[in-house]
Parts: structure tokens; C-alpha cells; sequence
């Protein structure tokens, strides 16, 4: 385990002048809520990416001083990494599936870790302050991403029903499901959130393993065990159909289809920790 090590001057400086662009895109966030003007969502969008730049390159800086990039070694860089993983969430959602006034909420909480990056770092950077909140981001994230896609498949479930009624011209009555286009759109917003903080899981339990070796529970092999293979699989099988030219043919009934199997994996993943050798 490499040693601990304050971090210095300069890199306070990049951390605190992440710290000003957050508060400062959040304050012109909240003016748009008296003046909606498109220049000032740009201004307070571009406010973020640059933070979370500024916050890269102090974590980077300090790793590279430290001769260690596994971040869950120091406090320092443990609270920055999360606290860049917020922030990238926050932007990836706002990107892809907009959830008005998100970053009002995620982002002060970004703020907060930042600030306990600079504060543990100066004065405890070595004392494995935030191992527990760093295990309890990997399951949060995992789990919450297991709650968004179980919307999706529900969702998705539901769109096939629909669907086929729709097909074979059953239209007696309103539809209790409602129209195809809103349960589309819920089942995208699902698969695009449930994406995001599947990625995140994945770094941070990730990183975890890399830290303890061959002392989790997977052991020495951990790249065969099935739990990472599966959680894998799903996180390839979204970012192909999420992210790629295809994208706009994976509508509709495609779609749907593709969240009932997605979810289906991420259950397999969850049965592979509890029952299969190796799983846990």
C-alpha cells in the first residue's frame, strides 16, 4: 500500500476552484428559475464540465505524486473521485434524460464531498475515513441501478402488452396502460439512469477489488467469477444499444424487448453473488 501524502498547494487550488465553478453554475441555475434563458443553461452546464476538469486533474495530480492511482487508498482522493463521479452522473442524466432540477439536489451533495476532500486531506489523509462510504456508494449505485432497471423491464413489459393489443386492433375502451409514446419514454428514462449508476458501481467495486487483491471474497481469479462477468455483460450490452449509431433502431418493441433482457441479466448477476461458487 503506497503512503498517504497531504496534498499540496497547488492542488488545493484546483480542488477549491472546482469548488467556486459548482457553486457558481448553481447559482445560475437557480436564476433561470425567475429568467428561463437557454445562454444561462449553457453558462451553468459548461460551469460543471469545467469543475469536474479542474477535480480531474487535482486527482490525477496527486495520484501521480503518490505513485498510486487506486483512489480508495486516501482520503483525499476518495471523496474527490466520488465526488467526480456525482458530478459525471449528474451530467450524463441531464444529457441523455433530463430530469429537471436534478442538479439542484445532486450537486450541493458534490459540493459537500469536494469540501471533505480538501478538509480530511489536509488533516487525516491517511486515515481510511472514507472506506465505508465508498463501499456504500458502490451498493447504492449497484442497487439503485437494479431498481431503475427493474422500472424499465415493468415498463417495457408493459409497451409489449400494448403493443399487441394495439397490433391486433383491440381498442375497445381507453388504454389502462396509457399511450405507447409515455411508456416509451419512461422506459428509456429508466434504461439511460439505471446506465449511469450501473457505471458507477461498477468503477467503484472495481477499484475496490484492485485495492484488497485476492483478500475479497472473489479471490485471486475474480476476472472469471460470474458476478463480474454478468454485471459486465450488462453494462456492454446498454452502452452499445444506448450509445451507438444503432441506437435509433433499437425502438419501440426493440426496445422494450432489450430491458426485459437486461434486467433478466442484472438478476442472474444477483443470484451469481448469493448461490454460484466464487459469486460472493
Amino acid at each position: 500500500m503506497t503512503a498517504p501524502m497531504p496534498p499540496n498547494a497547488g492542488q488545493f487550488a484546483l480542488l477549491w476552484g472546482a469548488v467556486a465553478l459548482l457553486l457558481i453554475g448553481g447559482g445560475i441555475s437557480l436564476a433561470r428559475l425567475w429568467k428561463p434563458n437557454n445562454t444561462l443553461r449553457l453558462t451553468a452546464k459548461s460551469m460543471a464540465y469545467f469543475a469536474i476538469c479542474l477535480a480531474l486533474s487535482a486527482l490525477i495530480w496527486h495520484a501521480w505524486n503518490r505513485r498510486s492511482w487506486l483512489p480508495i487508498e486516501d482520503n483525499f482522493e476518495a471523496l474527490l473521485a466520488l465526488a467526480v463521479a456525482l458530478v459525471g452522473f449528474t451530467l450524463y442524466v441531464q444529457r441523455a434524460r433530463p430530469i429537471p432540477g436534478l442538479d439542484w439536489f445532486l450537486m450541493p451533495i458534490a459540493v459537500l464531498m469536494l469540501a471533505a476532500a480538501g478538509l480530511f486531506g489536509e488533516i487525516k489523509p491517511g486515515a481510511y475515513q472514507p472506506n465505508e462510504l465508498w463501499r456504500l456508494a458502490h451498493r447504492m449505485s449497484t442497487f439503485g441501478g437494479v431498481a431503475a432497471f427493474g422500472v424499465a423491464a415493468g415498463v417495457g413489459t408493459m409497451y409489449l402488452i400494448a403493443s399487441a393489443k394495439l397490433r391486433r386492433k383491440n381498442l375497445v375502451g381507453a388504454s389502462p396502460m396509457g399511450s405507447l409514446e409515455r411508456l416509451e419514454n419512461l422506459a428509456d428514462w429508466a434504461l439511460s439512469f439505471g446506465f449511469a449508476l450501473l457505471t458507477v458501481g461498477i468503477v467503484t467495486g472495481l477499484i475496490e477489488i484492485l485495492e484488497r487483491g485476492s483478500k475479497t471474497e472473489l479471490g485471486p481469479h475474480w476476472m472469471t467469477s460470474p458476478k463480474v462477468i454478468l454485471a459486465f455483460t450488462v453494462w456492454v450490452v446498454y452502452a452499445i444499444a444506448l450509445h451507438t449509431p444503432i441506437t435509433p433502431a433499437v425502438r419501440g418493441r426493440k426496445s422494450a424487448m432489450l430491458s426485459i433482457v437486461g434486467f433478466v441479466l442484472i438478476f442472474a448477476t444477483m443470484l451469481a453473488v448469493l448461490y454460484m461458487p466464487g459469486g460472493r
